[in-house]
């Protein structure tokens, strides 16, 4: 109403600082915009998304629907995770579905699959899969979280990785797939990623390193330590919600930052049914990152620049 009055010559004496609200950009807090916002957004990676269907969990949405909220928003796209199935398959059905988007898929190493079976990395390797996670739910750090019993170790007695884990890292070589931690504990991390990095394996994660904090202890030393062996260190917005760990975005980006923006990851581990969708939750990750001071060179690196790189893409 304001801006037709400026047309007809109404309210004359207010007609500049009226004109200037009309035309001005969109709202400014703590330096970031919407545009700037959307503008990071686009080619952004996202690699860690679950989704439906799932035998355990109410997920948000299935891989369709996720991937076209990502190509709506402009994003190059996502890596689909399941703790119980391997993904590619469902990856590859999507990409069909929606070629502008990047979808890309791998397989868990938990009970569903075998554990530490090589045949399972093998059939997803020889199918395209990119990424190759070692136990999450299955592994027995994460049981030991939850006050349960059990769980896949990749570590014997004397603290050396057990002999199963040998033949799935040349087949990750072999392949150029890429290797990451899952939910096993930090003395795991170290050993895995060392055996990697001396095997020329060039594609390592360290899963989602902060939440590892609440979960494992992984300490920021810990994550410095595992950067300079050569992994990139995942950071997911699941980590800042109100009904997960609550951690500060401050100090998430104060973390990122300390280890260095040019080795971590900014994903969102987003697809729970009380999270937003995974797309959205990635405009809302990098927003949050900017309003926490991190600059927008730095969040792009973190959402676009290493997440290619990790991922080949």
């Amino acid at each position: 109403m304001l801006c037709a009055s400026l047309e007809t010559g109404a309210f004359a004496p207010l007609e500049s600082t009226l004109t200037r609200l009309c035309i001005s950009p969109p709202f400014q807090q703590h330096g970031e915009t919407l545009s700037n916002v959307d503008r990071i957004l686009e080619g952004a990676l996202d690699i860690h998304v679950h989704f439906s269907p799932d035998p355990k969990v109410e997920r948000r949405a299935g891989a369709v629907e996720i991937a076209l909220q990502a190509k709506e928003l402009g994003m190059q796209g996502v890596v689909l995770k399941s703790h119980e199935y391997p993904t590619h398959p469902v990856a590859d059905t999507t990409s069909e579905l929606v070629p502008e988007v990047t979808v890309l898929g791998g397989v868990a190493l938990d009970l569903g699959v075998g554990g530490l079976n090589i045949h399972a990395v093998e059939a997803t390797a020889n199918m395209g899969g990119r990424i190759v996670w070692m136990p999450t739910y299955s592994a027995k750090a994460d049981r030991e979280a939850k006050g349960l019993d059990g769980g896949i170790s990749l570590l014997d007695s004397s603290g050396s990785l057990v002999p199963e884990v040998h033949p799935i890292l040349e087949m990750v070589k072999a392949h150029d797939m890429v290797l990451a931690t899952g939910h096993i504990s930090t003395a795991e991390s170290m050993s895995l990623v060392a055996e990697a990095r001396n095997m020329g394996i060039n594609r390592v994660v360290v899963t989602h390193g902060t939440t590892m904090s609440f979960w494992t202890g992984m300490t920021l030393e810990d994550m410095k330590e595992l950067a300079a062996m050569g992994a990139f260190v995942e950071h997911c917005m699941h980590v800042v919600m109100p009904t997960t760990h609550r951690m500060d975005p401050k100090d998430l980006a104060k973390t990122i930052s300390a280890i260095g923006p040019e080795k971590c990851i900014l994903s969102t581990d987003f697809g729970q049914d009380f999270h937003p969708m995974p797309a959205e939750g990635m405009r809302m990750g990098i927003a949050t990152m900017l309003r926490s001071g991190m600059e927008e060179v730095e969040v792009g690196m973190l959402v676009k620049d290493n997440p290619s790189r990790l991922m080949g893409t």
